[in-house]
Parts: C-alpha cells; sequence; structure tokens
C-alpha cells in the first residue's frame, strides 16, 4: 500500500491561519527594564565591585568598576538593561548583598 502525503502547507485551513495571525498580534513584547545601583555610604567600592561582578552574568571587571565609580559621583548607575523579570532577580541578589539597587521600565525617562 503506497503512502500519499496528505499534509502540506496549503492544505491549513484558513481559521488556524487566522487564529496564528490573531495570536501573533496580540502578543506584546515586555518592555525592558533598567537595574539601577544607588549610591550608599557603607560598602567599600571593591565591595560592589566584587558583587556586581558575582550577580551579573557576564559582568567584567572593567564595566563593574564604571558602574561602581558612576554610582559613587552621580548617585545612581545603570547596571544593566534586561527583560523585567531578569531586572527584578538581579535588583533582589544586589539587595541580597548588601547594596542599595531599583529597577524601572527603560522606555522613556532618563
Amino acid at each position: 500500500m503506497k503512502c500519499e502525503k496528505t499534509s502540506r502547507p496549503n492544505d491549513i485551513p484558513i481559521e488556524l491561519m487566522e487564529r496564528d495571525a490573531y495570536f501573533r498580534k496580540s502578543r506584546k513584547i515586555a518592555p525592558p527594564y533598567r537595574v539601577i545601583l544607588h549610591n550608599d555610604n557603607f560598602n567599600k567600592r571593591e565591595y560592589v565591585v566584587q558583587v556586581l561582578m558575582k550577580v551579573i552574568p557576564g559582568m567584567t571587571l572593567d564595566t563593574a568598576v564604571n558602574i561602581m565609580q558612576e554610582a559613587h559621583y552621580n548617585g545612581l548607575s545603570v547596571v544593566i538593561v534586561c527583560a523585567q523579570a531578569d531586572a527584578e532577580e538581579h535588583c533582589m541578589q544586589l539587595r541580597g548583598n548588601g547594596l542599595l539597587s531599583s529597577i524601572e521600565p527603560a522606555s522613556g525617562g532618563c
């Protein structure tokens, strides 16, 4: 008995194609969030750099030092821009290590 090929892209019912198009339109991409490091008067600079490198994946020494210095001199610094869930996790980890941090939507603002 010969098997016949019955499923081709042209055989997809129009209802499925319309439903797929609807879901693609209705799905919104979550806006990115900034993780902000705030200056404090109690953590040593070296410790801040160590925590940044430990908590943020791929954080280099040079980048961590630059972030720490910006927060020290300007009062705050953007650590990373990422998805909201990741930003919340990074913020919690920074706080868990004694650093002052917050998150904010990356769209708009300064």
